[in-house]
């Protein structure tokens, strides 16, 4: 373990934390993992809807879409939860699925997606599609992880 301190607070959002944001959460979980980085970087994920009193976990889509491309179910034990003033005030960045979302964070430290992996516009939701589009919408937000963290986070580039 090491005992350099947390670079950085990543909190993903979507409309119901079931399909984008546990996605790109476990995604970069997982790539930070690989790397030997998980301690340097705290990562988490939120959405606008309140599932309570009914748990509700990760779209099965999106689970295997994330077991595809990981290797494992690493979302087998997300439940879904909406965003808190608290998670928001410990994040250094937010990063939104969708423009329209960002009026509800401080503008210094959100970012959409797409802007994160530099490119303009929306990840789509796949919630209703079938498995081919989570697949695509986890392949995208995989492909904009890969170039935002080296470019924002200062993390090494992958080979």
């Amino acid at each position: 373990m090491s005992t350099e301190p947390t670079a950085a607070n990543v909190l993903f959002i979507c409309r119901g934390n079931l399909c984008r944001s546990p996605m790109a959460m476990t995604l970069l979980q997982w790539r930070l993992g690989m790397e030997g980085l998980a301690d340097r970087i705290a990562v988490d994920s939120a959405g606008y809807h309140d599932w309570n009193p009914f748990p509700r976990e990760a779209h099965p889509f999106a689970r295997r879409a994330v077991q595809e491309l990981c290797g494992s179910d690493m979302l087998a034990d997300h439940s879904a939860r909406s965003w808190s003033a608290e998670q928001v005030s410990r994040a250094t960045l937010v990063l939104v699925a969708e423009e329209w979302m960002r009026a509800d964070f401080p503008a210094d430290k959100v970012m959409t997606l797409k802007e994160f992996g530099g490119e303009k516009g929306d990840v789509e939701d796949p919630y209703g599609g079938d498995y081919a589009e989570s697949l695509t919408c986890a392949k995208e937000i995989q492909r904009l992880l890969e170039v935002g963290v080296p470019r924002v986070l200062g993390l090494p580039r992958r080979a």
